[in-house]
């Protein structure tokens, strides 16, 4: 060939021995080529060094075999499992993702959305902390096969992937409970954040109810909230729950970096854990089996989200019929030294049927 000059198909094609037509099937893992030839047009591909043009390819087929994720925050350990697993099932059917933080802004989200539709991605998978109808609007509006984590949402337009946060709380409060503990408080998270933030607040309401706690505290005063989920948010809110002086044995964070701040919080004033109070978060992220005291957690299987969402999609866009659109995958507890007994600190709280 001439130097300098663009490898083609056919030149690939002549270069193996085969006809343009083997070449391209090969070149797009569609069946019908004998595994000699296949291996003639790899080698071929290999000694010309040749690429495919992708623009000139998605031209012809309406496909760029790309989807689009949108995540909340980059920095988050939370979304990295998640987009590992989602780009692992993607390049699995050959598709290739673009990776878009939204600052967790709404604003950001409907212009990300409208720029992935422009750059004629095939479909997304949106993560969003508050997903608002002006986001799931865009999303409809921009005819895009679409795929929500960690987002409640019942319309079928949609392929949902979730866990029970409500049942997760009421789990991880019922935990601190049996191990004896009474006054149990909780960082909460942001109230719109429906899933993430409400319902674990409604699991912790509900499992204190279910033994008769709830008498305890009736006002609340043992939930904080906030509105972020950050270390500093675990910190600050932690240091609100102990200037009122009220005596509590547990906490319950609404994720790991909420619980993680927790903890130095409570290091910082003189307290233990689990030996004063005992600390419980949420998500299992790596730094809870690092922490001093590892922390026990809910463990969310991340990996999991992220791969069926990219399944789901890739099925959709391959002409597949999607059955089950809302799908809740199970949660589990994961028990490290953060949580124990009640100590010291026990003694100075009432019993239920005091009240």
């Amino acid at each position: 060939m001439e130097k300098g000059k663009a490898v083609r198909l056919l030149d690939v094609a002549r270069h193996a021995g085969v006809g343009v037509g083997t070449a391209s099937r090969v070149l797009n893992h569609e069946p019908g080529v004998s595994e000699e030839k296949r291996q003639r047009v790899l080698r071929a591909i290999e000694e010309l060094d040749y690429r495919r043009n992708a623009i000139a390819r998605s031209l012809k087929v309406n496909r760029t075999k790309t989807l689009g994720v949108v995540i909340p925050d980059i920095a988050n350990e939370f979304y990295c499992e998640i987009v590992r697993g989602a780009e692992d099932a993607a390049r699995s059917e050959h598709y290739n993702i673009i990776l878009c933080s939204t600052d967790s802004r709404p604003v950001q989200e409907i212009n990300t959305i409208t720029m992935l539709a422009e750059k004629q991605v095939d479909g997304v998978i949106m993560l969003s902390y508050d997903c608002c109808l002006q986001t799931l609007d865009a999303l409809k509006h921009s005819g895009l096969p679409t795929a929500l984590i960690s987002t409640l949402c019942t319309d079928d337009a949609f392929i949902t992937i979730n866990i029970s946060n409500f049942d997760a709380a009421y789990q991880a409060v019922e935990h601190l409970i049996s191990l004896g503990h009474r006054s149990i408080a909780m960082l909460a998270g942001p109230p719109s954040d429906i899933d993430g933030g409400e319902n674990r607040l409604l699991g912790y309401r509900a499992a204190l109810a279910a033994h008769g706690l709830h008498r305890l505290d009736p006002a609340e005063t043992l939930v904080v909230p906030s509105n972020a989920y950050t270390y500093e948010a675990g910190y600050a809110c932690t240091r609100k729950l102990l200037a009122t002086q009220r005596v509590f044995t547990a906490v319950f964070a609404a994720t790991d970096h909420m619980a993680v701040g927790c903890v130095k919080a409570l290091w910082d004033n003189g307290l233990r854990v689990p030996e004063d109070i005992s600390v419980i978060g949420f998500d299992n992220l790596s730094i809870t089996g690092y922490s001093t005291p590892p922390i026990t957690t809910v463990n969310q299987p991340r990996y999991e989200m992220g791969r069926l969402a990219a399944q789901k999609i890739c099925r959709v866009l391959a002409g597949q019929e999607v059955e089950q659109r809302h799908i809740t995958l199970r949660h589990n507890i994961v028990y490290r030294a953060s949580t124990a007994a009640p100590g010291r600190l026990e003694h100075f709280i009432p019993h239920a049927n005091e009240f």
